[in-house]
């Protein structure tokens, strides 16, 4: 038989029980505490995800495309949680070559799948990435073209930046154009043929004949500013300036850039 508690036995396991009862409800409110950020913070991410804008759910825009008006846009947010509402950062390619007959240029350029306008060959620039890096990435995946890294120094030349925000109706961009020539004595072709073929999300490469860019093939042939890009190769790398021509059509004329070994162009517009 077991023996009858008195009333000081019955006193002893009321207060065991409040111990237990108070170290149990501290240690869900620790929990609590720990899990509730984390969840904000889940909650805050998925609200930034789906309505891509920033912090603190205000709206950024920036005012741009053609014809220039303000449009909604979203921001980079680092580990920090710092958040850079700032343009996008691509690469043109002006793919040269020149034939060893005549010492005629030509230029290859790609035919877009979405607008089927001609455009120079390029993209954005990953995260990690240079852009010079970009160049070569770039050129392989959408002509093929694998440059080994010794000849990429001496084949890649600076032509630009170019940050017109009227260039592009998707989002702001800034790219950095770069003039690369395409050597086939030094250069393979992925499929071993030495004729660039298009990838990616090309629909075909062209070669055009440097001088009729601007000629037969103007205005709205191009995508976006590249038929004013591939103008500034002509007169800076090929030293060929441009005939005479209407250059009517465009989307920009004007655009705002900076050449090397020339003065900026149109620094202080307002769009």
């Amino acid at each position: 038989r077991h023996p009858i508690a008195g009333p000081a036995a019955n006193k002893n396991a009321i207060i065991h029980l409040a111990v237990l009862a108070t170290i149990t409800i501290f240690a869900v409110s620790a929990l609590f505490i720990k899990l509730i950020p984390a969840k904000a913070s889940l909650i805050s991410s998925s609200k930034l995800s789906r309505s891509a804008s920033c912090p603190h759910g205000e709206e950024r825009t920036w005012r741009g495309g053609h014809p220039a008006e303000d449009r909604p846009g979203s921001c980079w947010c680092g580990g920090d949680k710092y958040c850079m509402c700032t343009p996008s950062l691509a690469i043109d390619i002006v793919l040269y070559s020149k034939n060893p007959t005549n010492d005629e240029h030509s230029v290859w350029v790609v035919r877009r799948s979405d607008t089927g306008q001609l455009a120079t060959i390029g993209g954005f620039v990953d995260v990690g990435e240079t852009t010079e890096r970009a160049v070569l990435r770039e050129a392989e995946e959408e002509t093929g073209i694998v440059i080994p890294p010794e000849q990429a120094e001496s084949a890649m030349k600076l032509i630009g930046v170019y940050s017109d925000p009227r260039r592009d109706n998707r989002r702001a961009i800034v790219s950095i154009a770069y003039a690369l020539e395409y050597l086939p004595s030094a250069m393979a072709v992925k499929d071993g043929t030495n004729v660039p073929k298009a990838g990616d999300d090309a629909k075909e490469v062209v070669s055009v004949p440097l001088e009729e860019i601007g000629v037969k093939y103007k205005g709205e042939d191009w995508y976006a500013d590249h038929l004013t890009i591939l103008l500034d190769f002509k007169d800076q790398m090929v030293k060929m300036p441009a005939p005479a021509i209407v250059r009517e059509g465009e989307l920009y004329v004007d655009v705002s850039r900076s050449r090397c070994g020339v003065i900026a162009s149109n620094v202080d517009r307002e769009f």
